[in-house]
């Protein structure tokens, strides 16, 4: 708790202006907290404008303390680059998955704001591109698909799902390394390395 509170420290903002900041990009509304001083806080550091939106500098800011909250530990690299593009490369990660019900009952296709959620996750924890993101995805898809989608994990799950306690696993990471190391051929759309 105290790298938190450190980290809180370090950008210059109080925890109760995080719980509001983190209120507003969740759309909830602060029931603890009186959100006027730390909103006018919050404008005068541009973590949100004048229309009480989260800025990309608020963002970072929220991508930063969830990983430190999750992990316990400071983020491996600056947030920014989730930021990039992200409601358009989490749009198109989306459609990538099959649009009704997967076998198991539950829809393929999580809400947009879960996966918005999963990815801050995603991108505080591993460095890859969104076009190694998109491949590897396409390459997971398109495996579950000639089984019929049996097995498959949900679009949220296969970004980040809990094991034990505060620990997650990612098969998207997975599947990225596969993209990376050259696994993968997208024309034969097969696993080049035989496993024994």
């Amino acid at each position: 708790m105290n790298d938190f509170y450190d980290y809180l420290d370090k950008i210059g903002i109080t925890p109760n202006a995080y719980h509001v900041l983190w209120c507003i990009a969740n759309s909830r509304r602060p029931s603890l907290v009186n959100p006027w001083p730390e909103s006018r806080l919050l404008k005068l550091s541009e973590f949100i404008d004048v229309n009480y939106t989260i800025t990309d500098k608020g963002k970072e800011v929220l991508i930063g303390g969830e990983a430190i909250l999750c992990n316990g530990s400071t983020p491996k690299r600056k947030p920014k680059v989730v930021i990039d593009d992200l409601e358009l490369n989490v749009a198109k990660y989306l459609e990538l998955f099959p649009a009704g019900k997967l076998p198991t009952g539950k829809t393929a296709r999580v809400n947009k704001n879960d996966i918005m959620k999963a990815f801050m996750w995603f991108f505080a924890n591993y460095t890859y591109s969104w076009d190694t993101i998109l491949k590897a995805t396409a390459h997971y898809v398109d495996t579950y698909e000639k089984q019929r989608f049996m097995y498959m994990k949900t679009s949220q799950y296969f970004i980040r799902k809990q094991i034990t306690g505060a620990t997650f696993e990612s098969d998207l990471a997975n599947y990225c390394e596969i993209i990376i190391n050259g696994g993968y051929d997208e024309s034969g759309n097969q696993i080049l390395d035989k496993v024994v």
